[in-house]
């Protein structure tokens, strides 16, 4: 009985053996792989791609310096911002940093008329003016004589000989004058009338940037009975 018993005992041993044995075979022998592992292979993300590296920034160029522009050369035509104001004593002309003090009188010349025109010239700005002084002066005329009776002008030119230069001093005031006619020239009759422009022929801070002082002011005059009076008036440009 003992040994039935111990090789039934050994028998069921081997038994086990076996089954463990063969589910151990059997593991080893399945090379498939699971559906689950399948499934997790093909859901994996891919690898990132390696982002390329930023190009390097230029280096920023030095900027050229740009050379400074000549100045334009000026412009004889710009219009310039004049000031009148009418005194007992004359007609003042503010201009360009000075002040003018205009005044006319009428002269004898011969049997006939003329006028002197006179003018002093006070630098406000405490800078060194200079004008154009040519043969005659720094003024120019531009006159216009009217018979009795006549609307029709006699124009007489102005013309300019050399190219001398008057300096104007903030230390003091400079005067300076003229006469119409020049000598020899035409002179005004009775019931004659004078309407003369007077210009400047160059005023500026330097030689280089002066130009003339156009329609500075007019000088009117009658010539009738007695002593004509020579009027000095602002052009007729001033008032617009």
């Amino acid at each position: 009985m003992k040994s039935c018993a111990l090789a039934g005992l050994g028998f069921q041993a081997m038994v086990g053996a076996w089954i463990v044995l063969s589910s151990a075979c059997g593991g080893e022998a399945s090379g498939e792989p699971k559906a689950a592992d399948v499934a997790a292979d093909a859901t994996a993300a891919p690898p990132a791609a390696s982002e390329p590296a930023p190009a390097p920034e230029p280096e920023p160029k030095a900027e050229a310096k740009a050379e400074p522009a000549a100045p334009p050369p000026p412009d004889p035509n710009a219009p310039r911002q004049v000031k009148y104001v009418v005194t007992p004593e004359g007609l003042k002309i503010e201009v360009t940093g000075v002040r003018f003090l205009a005044a006319a009188e009428a002269k004898q010349v011969g049997q006939g008329w003329g006028a002197k025109v006179t003018i002093k010239a006070e630098v406000l700005d405490g800078k060194e003016h200079v004008l154009l002084s040519p043969k005659r002066g720094p003024i120019a005329f531009a006159a216009a004589v009217f018979k009795k009776g006549s609307s029709e002008a006699e124009r007489i030119a102005d013309q300019r000989e050399g190219e001398g230069e008057l300096k104007l001093s903030p230390a003091a005031p400079t005067t300076f004058s003229r006469s119409f006619p020049e000598q020899g020239g035409r002179v005004l009759g009775m019931g004659e009338t004078l309407d003369m422009e007077v210009a400047l022929w160059g005023l500026g801070e330097t030689s280089a940037d002066r130009r003339p002082v156009k329609q500075f002011f007019h000088v009117k005059m009658k010539v009738d009975k007695g002593k004509p009076k020579a009027i000095v008036e602002p052009p007729a440009s001033a008032a617009q």
